[in-house]
């Protein structure tokens, strides 16, 4: 006979993202429910509890977790944020889910693992980009050997919608002191899926650009858009290139090694292209039925729900933290402070792992 879990009782830190994707999938899973939520803005957090049936609201994060002392709580706030509420959460001895990216450098991000690591909680990073069935088919193909040998990988990530001036007010992704920016936001994806599929980096050489200075009449302290070089130990080289001032959104991940090529040819994929060595041309490869999810409202509730599912069934059977952990975010902090350096001296920077 199974055994019946209770609802595990959910507290939102956010109302951006956490409102679009985490509260909704947290509402409609049978194993959670979300009892409280809190923002720094007074009248979102009001908001966020009304317009999804949330018993209670805070402007005071601490606060929350004294009142309702709930068993898991995701923290979706601007990155300046991460460490002391996380930190507040593990003393509490209370299950941790945190956004990327993971910290504002690597000295937090090892204090936050080093916590994690002592204490009897799940904590997890929010790298939900690795449960898109695109991106997962292709990390089994390439475990299999698909491509041979990785010599090369190309990651290019554009969007539209901070490309003028008009098209997003000035926030905290404008100021790099909360933790702005593009290289932060979608550089740790990236940061996350490369250390996954080409292992360690060497060293990184990076640019930091800016192409729309200002907003809401204030100046723009983060970049906007970077160029990353990334020299792997197994002598395997990446070329990331991201940005958020885009004229029109579009994205490519194209891995190629000794026997072949493999192509994500989107962010959200239904299948892949390839080709082995030899071939004329790549063809289409089909995502099998298990990497597909089912279709939501919001694109990124399905693979945000994978991880979920995941975090649960680790505290449900009191397991250790899961990938993606505290461990990754930790990694992926690494590869944007030597970004962050190199961009600063305008040079390689080798990566230290500490």
């Amino acid at each position: 006979m199974a055994i019946k879990f209770p609802k595990l009782r959910v507290a939102v830190a956010g109302t951006s993202f956490a409102g679009n994707v985490q509260i909704p999938v947290f509402q409609s899973h049978p194993r959670t429910q979300v009892i409280a939520v809190a923002s720094g803005r007074a009248e979102r957090a009001e908001k966020i509890a009304k317009e999804h049936g949330i018993p209670a609201h805070y402007t005071n994060f601490e606060e929350m977790l004294d009142n309702e002392k709930p068993d898991l709580v995701s923290i979706v706030t601007p990155p300046e944020q991460h460490f002391p509420m996380t930190m507040a959460a593990l003393n509490r001895r209370i299950h941790t889910l945190c956004e990327k990216p993971f910290a504002m450098n690597i000295d937090e991000a090892k204090q936050m693992k080093a916590v994690a690591d002592d204490t009897p909680v799940v904590a997890m990073v929010d790298f939900e980009f690795r449960f898109l069935p695109g991106r997962a088919y292709a990390e089994d193909l390439l475990r299999q050997n698909y491509v041979g040998e990785i010599r090369m990988a190309h990651f290019i990530t554009q969007f539209g919608w901070r490309s003028k001036p008009e098209d997003a007010e000035w926030n905290w992704w404008s100021d790099a002191s909360k933790g702005g920016g593009a290289l932060g936001a979608l550089g740790s994806h990236a940061a996350d899926s490369l250390w996954l599929i080409l292992g360690t980096p060497r060293r990184i050489f990076c640019d930091l650009a800016t192409f729309v200075p200002e907003r809401s009449g204030k100046p723009v302290t983060s970049d906007d858009s970077y160029t990353l070089l990334i020299e792997f130990e197994s002598g395997a080289r990446a070329v990331v290139q991201m940005s958020s001032a885009a004229g029109i959104n579009g994205s490519h991940f194209g891995i190629y090694g000794s026997d072949g090529e493999l192509f994500i040819p989107n962010l959200m994929a239904t299948e892949l292209r390839g080709g082995k060595r030899g071939d004329r041309v790549t063809a289409t490869i089909p995502i099998p039925e298990k990497y597909r999810l089912a279709p939501e409202e919001q694109p990124l509730r399905a693979p945000f729900r994978v991880l979920v599912n995941r975090m649960i069934h680790a505290i449900d059977n009191r397991l250790p933290s899961p990938s993606p952990n505290f461990d990754d975010g930790a990694k992926s902090q690494i590869i944007l402070d030597a970004a962050r350096e190199s961009a600063r001296q305008g040079t390689w920077i080798e990566v230290v792992r500490t």
